[in-house]
């Protein structure tokens, strides 16, 4: 059985495509970013989701896209 290790943001980018906002969020750790809507009315727990649940997006595109807000690791 494998291991669920917990991924904090690192950054994150939003758009605003059809139907509402997108983010794509960047991790400190692993190969992939991911992407996702923004369903909730607070943007940290619309990225948490997004960790969470989005699909995996190319991290060597996310890391190009302008950042909207960067987390400290704490």
């Amino acid at each position: 059985m494998s291991t669920n290790i917990e991924n904090k943001p690192k950054q994150v980018t939003w758009f605003n495509g059809c139907g509402g906002r997108i983010g794509i969020v960047v991790g400190e750790s692993g190969e992939f970013a991911y992407i996702g809507m923004a369903l909730r009315h607070d943007e940290d727990d619309d990225v948490n989701h997004i960790m969470q649940y989005g699909a995996k997006f190319p991290l060597e595109a996310a890391l190009l896209l302008p950042v909207s807000k960067y987390y400290s690791k704490t």
